[in-house]
């Protein structure tokens, strides 16, 4: 038999299968339960494995994630470990009311990164990109992705090269999937957008009189349009 090297994620994507993942989410269910012994997670992540290599064999038979987690459960079960596919079937159920609901504000996709289900909804409501027809078309990872390389490409005015500049847009992506740092409103909703305004804070000079007061009024009437 060959060990299984392929998993086929939610989203119809290959991933690599880790057995680590499935040895970490048992052991995870096991103390929520008050269980202590990590060994056995290990060996019960080691019989998941040998099953699926007995029923999927082959390159091009793949399991889904329902499929490993169903054996999960099966397989914990079968083994008396009731108390632990208990906390494990109550996780499953968690994380998929949490994609059912990511993917309603997402228009059908969903985020790896921490934000709560507020956090998301005030995301896709003001900062993320919508297509012509006004529905979400971008995830969080691809708005802080859209702001880390447009950001980065300013160097490029300054004689900067494409390796520097992409470097540069790494550095900033990880800093912001790590929550380190997490940049105004408008940077976040304009930034390499169609809307070029990316400052929170704009600061307007107007003359002592009845013309310059109305023309510093027309202009911060008119930022206020752009967005």
């Amino acid at each position: 038999m060959s060990p299984i090297k392929k998993i086929k994620k939610r989203s119809g994507n290959i991933a690599e299968f880790d057995q680590n993942k499935i040895t970490e989410a048992i052991w995870n269910a096991a103390q929520a339960v008050g269980g202590s012994d990590r060994e056995t997670a290990r060996q019960i992540s080691n019989q998941v494995a040998a099953v699926l290599e007995v029923f999927f064999k082959g390159d091009e038979n793949i399991p889904t994630v329902e499929q490993i987690q169903d054996l999960v459960e099966k397989i914990l079960i079968e083994g008396g470990h009731a108390k632990t596919a208990k906390a494990f079937i109550l996780y499953r159920e968690k994380h998929k009311n949490i994609r059912n609901t990511q993917e309603d504000i997402l228009n059908g996709r969903t985020t790896k990164l921490p934000f709560s289900i507020n956090a998301l909804r005030v995301l896709a409501g003001r900062y993320l990109q919508r297509d012509e027809n006004g529905k979400v078309c971008e995830t969080p990872e691809e708005m802080y992705d859209r702001v880390a390389m447009a950001l980065a490409e300013v160097d490029g005015n300054y004689g900067k090269n494409k390796e520097h500049i992409a470097k540069l847009a790494e550095d900033f992506k990880d800093v912001l999937y790590n929550f380190e740092f997490i940049p105004a409103g408008r940077t976040l909703a304009n930034t390499g957008a169609k809307t070029r305004l990316v400052a929170n804070c704009i600061v307007l000079h107007f003359e002592d009189s009845m013309d310059g007061i109305f023309k510093t009024l027309h202009d911060a009437a008119l930022l206020q349009q752009a967005g």
